[in-house]
């Protein structure tokens, strides 16, 4: 069983300030985490323990940093709420919450906190982001490449998707790579 990452969020202010300067902590996303732990997901989820708290998941492009396959949380960060509870009161400009319908499978937990399956955060990327470029592109084949099924799992969810736009994830599957006549992508 391995340890899991401090909650720093739970420290009080000068504690955290003191470790801070003493060189502990370290920044990670909008968060901290102590210097001894190497960025993982579930290191960087516990960093946004002061945002998503367990009413929470990490959605969308700051899920994608969790797992790895963008290189910062975003601005704000995204966050879908739980089980039909109400998301506790923020600062509007730190966090955008959104209302999914989300299944047990499309969420995974660490340390009490929730994000976004690989698979569900490539999904919403798809269907979700106003901008879709390069850096869109690569975060959908990068969650793709840890995801049991890959391309075919993504392929499946778009095809099997009500959503509107599903045109657009289509469209965007194919300028990614992920369509099912382009050759499958490899690690």
């Amino acid at each position: 069983m391995s340890a899991s990452p401090p909650r720093i969020d739970r420290w009080p202010v000068a504690v955290r300030s003191a470790a801070r300067l003493r060189g502990v902590l370290t920044g990670c996303g909008l968060g901290l985490r102590g210097i001894g732990w190497p960025e993982s997901p579930a290191v960087r989820l516990v960093a946004l323990a002061a945002w998503i708290g367990p009413e929470l998941a990490a959605c969308g492009t700051t899920a994608a940093w969790v797992w790895g396959a963008r290189r910062d949380p975003g601005h704000p960060l995204h966050a879908a709420v739980l089980g039909g509870r109400r998301a506790r009161s923020t600062e509007p400009s730190a966090l955008r919450v959104h209302e999914y319908r989300l299944a047990p499978t499309d969420l995974v937990e660490f340390d009490g906190l929730r994000v976004t399956s690989r698979v569900r955060t490539a999904e919403e990327l798809l269907f979700h982001e106003r901008e879709f470029g390069p850096a869109e592109r690569a975060s959908c084949r990068l969650l793709v490449l840890g995801t049991a099924g890959g391309a075919d799992a993504l392929r499946a969810r778009v095809e099997g998707s009500r959503r509107p736009h599903r045109a657009r994830a289509r469209t965007r599957l194919r300028e990614c790579g992920l369509s099912e006549d382009q050759p499958p992508l490899t690690r």
